[in-house]
């Protein structure tokens, strides 16, 4: 049995471009998620409209973040560590605004 020889490589990649559009949208779309709960919880769950433009804000961030973490893949011999930390954080942030939004539907 031949032993094999793991080759380790000391080159820096650079990070994927769209990685950091990821991630910046990912964060955008937490500050409003923040903001959105905040407000839900001052005015005791009776938001205005306000409250909702806030939510689905940051869905819609949340999913672009999906969409540019997942081109940032493409990109070829980069490093893709903050899109990986940008699609967990806008995919966990997209699955609990789609739980909310059924739990409200089905609420009624």
């Amino acid at each position: 049995m031949r032993r094999q020889k793991f080759k380790i490589s000391y080159i820096r990649k650079p990070f994927a471009k769209r990685s950091r559009i990821c991630l910046f949208l990912t964060l955008m779309a937490l500050v409003l998620c923040i903001v959105s709960l905040g407000l839900s919880v001052r005015q005791q769950g009776q938001g205005e409209l306000n409250v909702a433009a806030w939510a689905v804000s940051s869905l819609v961030f949340a999913l672009g973040a999906l969409i540019y973490g997942g081109l940032s893949f493409l990109e070829k011999e980069k490093n893709y560590l903050l899109a990986k930390i940008g699609l967990w954080m806008a995919g966990g942030l997209t699955i609990f605004w789609i739980c909310l939004i059924l739990a409200g539907i089905l609420n009624r």
